[in-house]
């Protein structure tokens, strides 16, 4: 299997449940939101393994959680290894 990488500005806050799956430090609310975005990044790759997470946080108003209504936060570059879909 081939893999393309995909580099996302995610919110720091959501390291944890990217890469183990745990949202325990998350409220309601964060975890629903969370959720989503982990079904929509599923059915688009299928799957994604984290290849790199950038050693430097930074503030950001836009970045790729905020169609899920994160508001401006501190984010990290975070690069996902995603299967390349072969064409039927």
């Amino acid at each position: 299997m081939q893999f393309e990488l995909l580099t996302l500005a995610l919110p720091t806050h959501w390291l944890t449940a990217v890469a183990y799956g745990d949202t325990s430090g998350m409220d309601d609310t964060e975890t629903g939101v969370f959720s989503r975005w982990l079904d929509d990044t599923t059915r688009e790759f299928g799957e994604y393994h984290i290849a790199e997470v950038s050693d430097d946080p930074y503030f950001a108003r836009y970045h790729d959680a905020a169609e899920y209504g994160v508001l401006a936060c501190d984010c990290v570059d975070v690069m996902l290894a995603v299967p390349i879909m072969a064409e039927a």
